[in-house]
């Protein structure tokens, strides 16, 4: 510590004794009222001065600089020739600060001290700075000579060690830490000056699975190239952080109108959405995004904060590659995730998740084929809570994991227990979410479940959507392929919805295509959703899988499909999901009635399907 210090020490004074031989010599001849013109001083000063060494007339335009200069700053001589000084403003001092120092030096003085500046790549650091006013044989300043050096490598390792803390390894970036004290910094400037600006924060879609499926050294390699392509949408004094994970921070500073975070947010989804060049193959991600306005929508940056985050979760909330500005009711609706997130996390110990099963009707002779399990949340106080309102929630906290699971257990042994009892062969379709999908040890947790219900493979159907088998379609088929090879039946959900590739479809080991229920519930009256259903279900007919249409509610669109040879259906048009007790009676009812493929009794009315 003691020797850096001296070492820093002895540099102050060093350039202290350069600066006063400089301004002896720019005095010492008349004729030398113009330094930057003199060769001799042009070969001392600017060719062989290890220090960078900058020249500008009194309105401070730069007009000569050294080797050193363009070494320490990274421009060159034809960047900044011309320029301002301040386009080495870094922004982190004051009005106060530069109007002591241009006082000291438009009196007459020599002003000296630490300042920090602004690399041409961005990056800020600190140097010591000596600024000498070249004065004419009158007394009148002719021009500035500026002096400098860079001090990083002299600051004392507590300061080095706060800059490390400050600083993300990954990409380079400046962190959480050290966004709190530029917002801070910056809040309060801007309210100095009554201005505007902006924080959007910023979070990668999916990007948890990204590291699950491809590994951790490839989400490392996406986060470096999204860090480069963010700091390509912003100005030179605007600012990117890395949060932690996949958010990032972006401060805006001295925006004119609002609409000028949009046009930044517009860019950064678009420069996202691009794909990310990887060694195999290209893979593309979605960014939400959160904007929130000094002063209109925080006095502090706690606040700022605090609704940018609101906004962002709004963003995601609305579905990927959007951004949302804050509005004061989002902070409610974030107060009401956030207890229902407490609320989910005591669910599952407090035993108040149920399954309610559906049936998949054969229409040719109107018995039951196969069972659909769907959860329920059972709140004691909120009462029955839809999958809607919690499964995402529980895809984005992880407990999906632990629900699925639940799910699975529970549909095996009951499936089990029917088949038993009724001496029947049904199977059982239980959904996996894509957390669930994407997870390691996915066959060795569904192996434990079949093998503590004692059920036999080919009575448990898996269904995945088809968005999930996109995104990585090598992975999907490895997987599939373990799965079909235990036995296990496969159902490809939302079919139509997902936009897939037959080319890849038809590499997936599958058994069933689910039409979805968005193309059901407008036949046979649209023409557009009846082609589309009947090339589905043609299309399973010539690959020789099952397909089952879902969101059945009348007459006309099951006799439609029966028309057109679809021969497995589901919907409310027999019966709503229902508990186990209730279901027990409707594989009586489905045993004793020669057509149990009639309306169910207490459903008579069309209804919303659950998912």
């Amino acid at each position: 510590m003691k020797h850096e210090k001296k070492t820093r020490e002895q540099l102050v004074v060093e350039l202290d004794r350069i600066s006063d031989q400089l301004h002896q010599l720019a005095h010492s001849d008349p004729t030398l009222c113009s330094i930057h013109t003199s060769d001799k001083i042009a070969n001392a000063l600017f060719k062989n001065a290890s220090e960078g060494v900058v020249v500008t007339d009194t309105d401070s335009t730069i007009e000569k600089i050294n080797p050193s200069f363009t070494s320490v700053t990274g421009y060159s001589s034809s960047e900044v020739i011309g320029q301002k000084i301040s386009i080495l403003k870094s922004n982190r001092h004051d009005k106060e600060f530069y109007r002591l120092m241009w006082s000291s030096l438009k009196n007459g003085g020599k002003w000296q001290g630490e300042i920090w500046n602004r690399r041409k790549n961005g990056e800020i650091y600190p140097e010591w700075l000596i600024i000498i006013p070249i004065k004419n044989r009158h007394g009148n300043i002719l021009n500035y000579l500026g002096i400098f050096t860079d001090v990083t490598k002299y600051i004392n390792k507590n300061i080095q060690i706060r800059n490390h803390a400050y600083y993300d390894s990954l990409t380079g970036l400046p962190n959480r830490m050290l966004l709190h004290d530029r917002l801070a910094f910056m809040v309060n400037h801007a309210r100095r000056n009554s201005q505007l600006m902006a924080l959007l924060l910023l979070d990668l879609n999916r990007f948890k699975f990204v590291n699950e499926t491809l590994g951790y050294h490839t989400g490392d390699l996406i986060l470096q190239i999204v860090a480069e392509r963010l700091k390509s949408c912003l100005r030179d004094v605007d600012a990117v952080f890395r949060l932690g994970d996949d958010e990032f921070a972006i401060i805006l500073e001295e925006i004119v109108h609002q609409q000028d975070a949009a046009k930044v947010a517009k860019k950064v989804l678009s420069v996202c959405a691009q794909p990310m060049p990887l060694k195999d193959n290209e893979l593309f991600l979605t960014t939400s995004i959160g904007i929130s306005i000094f002063p209109n929508d925080g006095a502090n940056h706690e606040s700022l904060l605090k609704n940018g985050e609101a906004a962002m979760q709004r963003a995601k909330e609305l579905g990927t590659n959007n951004y949302q500005h804050y509005t004061p009711n989002m902070n409610e609706k974030a107060f009401e995730q956030l207890t229902l997130e407490h609320n989910l996390r005591k669910a599952l110990e407090k035993d108040q998740f149920v399954v309610f099963y559906q049936p998949q009707v054969d229409i040719s002779n109107g018995g039951i084929s196969g069972i659909e399990a769907l959860i329920r949340w059972k709140h004691p106080e909120l009462g029955m809570i839809s999958p809607v309102d919690f499964i995402p929630l529980a895809e984005e906290t992880g407990l999906i994991l632990a629900i699925g699971e639940w799910v699975l257990r529970t549909a095996c042994f009951q499936i089990k227990e029917w088949n038993c009892h009724f001496k029947k062969e049904m199977k059982m379709s239980v959904n996996l979410s894509t957390r669930q999908f994407l997870q390691q040890d996915l066959i060795s947790t569904i192996e434990s479940a079949l093998r503590d219900a004692n059920l036999e493979p080919q009575y448990l159907e898996l269904e995945i959507t088809e968005s999930l088998g996109m995104q990585n379609p090598e992975l999907t088929i490895k997987t599939l392929e373990e799965l079909k090879s235990m036995g296990i039946k496969i159902a490809i959900d939302d079919f139509g919805t997902g936009y897939s590739s037959l080319s890849y479809l038809k590499k997936f080991p599958i058994n069933t295509l689910k039409i979805d229920r968005s193309f059901v519930k407008d036949i046979p009256e649209d023409s557009n959703d009846s082609a589309i259903v009947n090339a589905i279900i043609a299309l399973a007919h010539i690959m020789k899988l099952d397909v089952i249409a879902e969101g059945v509610e009348s007459r006309d669109q099951l006799e439609y499909l029966r028309k057109h040879d679809c021969k497995k259906i589901q919907g409310y048009y027999f019966s709503p999901p229902v508990s186990a007790q209730e279901f027990t009676a409707l594989i009586y009812k489905s045993l004793n009635s020669p057509r149990f493929g009639e309306p169910c009794k207490n459903d008579t009315t069309p209804h919303s399907n659950p998912v």
